[in-house]
C-alpha cells in the first residue's frame, strides 16, 4: 500500500508525453521499469507548474526501489508483481460507449492509469504463502488538460520557452551524484562543506535503509520453508526429517542468509569461482536448472529428443503455466477465504499466457494528422500460435494441488524463491557498499577543505 500511494502521488503530476516503459519487459509484471518526469511540489504542498523531477520505479527480483535525482528509496522488498495499464480499449468501444460520444469523456480515460501490485510473503514455519493485492487509479492531470483542451500551454512549457531562450545549461554531470552512484574524488571537489555534508547525509541513510532493508530479507529467507515442519525448523538441534535434496536447499538457505558481501551471494553460471568456491546463488541456480530438465521431462510428452529451439519454447511456456497455477492456486485459497467472510469473491487474474500471446494493434498521428494503425506482433522469434501450443501440451497434473505438492517440487520452489531473494539482497548489498565506500570519499575531501 505504502508503494501504491507513492505511485499515485508520483504518476498524477506527471508531466504530459514524458511517460515511459521500456519495451521488453514481462507481461507478468515480475519485473518493471518506469521512468518520467513529475511536476515537484512546493513548500506548503501543492504541484508547482514550472519546475520537474525524473522519477525511475524499477522492480527486480521482489525489490521495489523509487529513484530521484536526489534519493533512492526502497519501497518494499516482497513485491511478487506490478502492472500499469490505460483504462481505456479503443476495439472494445461501441458506438453509444461515451469515449464514442464524448470527447472529454474519452480524455479522462485515455489520461487514466491502472495500477495493480501484488506482495508475497511466505508465513513462517510452514509453506503457506500471503498474498496482498492492492489496486488504485489516478488521472494523469497534465496529460488530461491538454487532451481536452487542444490551446492548454502549461506554466511549465511557458517557463521552459522563456528559460531556454536565455540560459543553456550543462546536466552533464547531474547523474553522477545520484544516489546510488559511484563518486569520484574530482566530483566532490567541486562541491562546498554544505553541500558534502548533506551528500554525506543522503548516503548515510541509504546505508541505514540497506541495513534495514537487509535485515528484513534475511528473516524472510529463513522463513522459506525447504520441506520442514514448523516444529523441527525452530527445534534447535533436532534432526530433519525429509529427504536429503532438502538438507541440501537448506544448507543453502544457511549460506544464503549469512552471506552479507556480494562475492558470497552470486556467480556467474559456467564460469569457476576464482577461489574455486562457487558463491551461493549460483549452487542454487544449478539445483533448479537440473530439477527443471526433470521437472520438464515428466511435463512435457518427448521433451529430451525434441530441438534446442523447441525446448526454449516448452520452457518459456512451462514458466507461464507454473505462475498460472500459482495464481490460479492463490484465487481459489482467497475466494473460499472471501466466502466464509461472506465477501464477494476476488477477481479471477487474467492468465500469462493470455497477456504474452495476446496481438495488439498500435494507433498513432502521422505528421499531416492522418490516423495510422500498425499490426501487432509477438515481439519474439517465436509466433504467439507456437507458444499458445506447447502451453496447452504442457501437463502439471503431477504436481498435485497447489500448496500439496510432493516434497522434490516443494524443495525446488523454495530454491527458485531463495534465487530470486538472493539477486534482490545482492541488489541491496551493492547499494550499501557504493555508499559506504562514498561516504569515505566525502569524508576526505572534507577533511581537505
Amino acid at each position: 500500500r505504502t508503494a501504491a500511494n507513492y505511485m499515485q502521488k508520483d504518476l498524477k503530476s506527471i508531466k504530459e508525453g514524458s511517460f515511459e516503459a521500456p519495451a521488453g519487459q514481462p507481461a507478468d509484471g515480475s519485473s518493471l521499469q518506469l521512468l518520467f518526469e513529475r511536476f515537484k511540489e512546493t513548500a506548503d504542498g501543492k504541484i508547482a507548474q514550472d519546475s520537474t523531477e525524473k522519477i525511475e520505479y524499477r522492480l527486480s527480483d521482489g525489490l521495489l526501489t523509487r529513484k530521484t535525482s536526489t534519493e533512492l528509496k526502497i519501497l518494499s522488498v516482497n513485491i511478487e508483481s506490478l502492472q500499469t495499464a490505460k483504462t481505456v480499449d479503443a476495439a472494445g468501444l461501441g458506438a453509444t460507449d461515451l469515449e464514442s460520444t464524448d470527447a472529454d469523456f474519452k480524455a479522462g480515460r485515455e489520461a487514466k492509469l491502472d495500477i495493480s501490485i501484488t506482495g508475497r510473503k511466505n508465513i513462517a514455519g510452514s509453506r503457506e504463502e500471503m498474498y496482498y493485492v492492492e489496486k488504485t487509479s489516478v488521472v494523469m492531470r497534465d496529460e488530461y488538460y491538454k487532451k481536452t483542451n487542444k490551446n492548454y500551454v502549461s506554466n511549465f512549457d511557458l517557463a521552459k520557452i522563456e528559460k531556454d531562450e536565455l540560459v543553456v545549461t550543462d546536466s552533464s554531470q547531474d547523474a553522477s551524484f545520484g544516489p546510488g552512484g559511484v563518486m569520484t574524488e574530482e566530483q566532490l571537489q567541486s562541491l562546498n562543506l554544505d553541500q558534502l555534508n548533506g551528500m554525506e547525509k543522503t548516503q548515510k541513510d541509504l546505508i541505514e535503509q540497506s541495513e534495514d532493508s537487509i535485515k528484513e530479507m534475511n528473516k524472510a529467507i529463513n522463513d522459506t520453508d525447504t520441506g520442514e515442519s514448523g516444529w523441527t525448523k525452530f527445534w534447535e538441534g533436532a534432526k530433519f526429517l525429509s529427504t536429503s535434496e532438502g538438507e541440501k536447499v537448506r544448507g543453502l538457505r544457511s549460506e544464503l542468509e549469512k552471506a552479507n558481501t556480494q562475492k558470497d551471494i552470486i556467480d556467474i553460471i559456467g564460469k569457476p569461482a576464482a577461489d574455486g568456491k562457487p558463491a551461493v546463488v549460483g549452487k542454487l541456480e544449478a539445483y533448479t536448472l537440473d530439477k527443471e530438465k526433470e521437472f520438464l521431462g515428466r511435463s512435457v510428452p518427448g521433451y529430451s529428443s525434441m530441438s534446442d529451439a523447441q525446448k526454449d519454447i516448452y520452457k518459456e511456456a512451462y514458466e507461464m503455466k507454473l505462475q498460472d497455477r500459482t495464481l490460479e492456486g492463490s484465487q481459489k485459497i482467497l475466494a473460499e477465504q472471501a466466502k466464509k467472510d461472506g465477501k464477494p469473491a476476488p477477481e479471477v487474474p487474467e492468465k500469462i499466457i493470455d497477456i504474452a500471446t495476446k496481438v495488439q494493434d498500435t494507433t498513432y498521428q502521422d505528421a499531416e494528422g492522418k490516423t495510422i494503425t500498425v499490426a501487432g506482433g509477438s515481439g519474439s522469434g517465436r509466433s504467439s500460435e507456437d507458444l499458445r501450443k506447447a502451453y496447452d501440451s504442457i501437463d502439471l497434473a503431477w504436481m498435485g494441488e497447489f500448496n500439496k505438492e510432493p516434497d522434490d517440487v516443494g524443495i525446488y520452489n523454495a530454491a527458485k524463491s531463495m534465487i530470486s531473494q538472493g539477486k534482490a539482497k545482492l541488489n541491496v548489498v551493492e547499494m550499501r557498499d557504493t555508499s559506504t565506500e562514498n561516504v569515505a570519499l566525502i569524508q576526505k575531501v572534507k577533511s581537505t577543505k
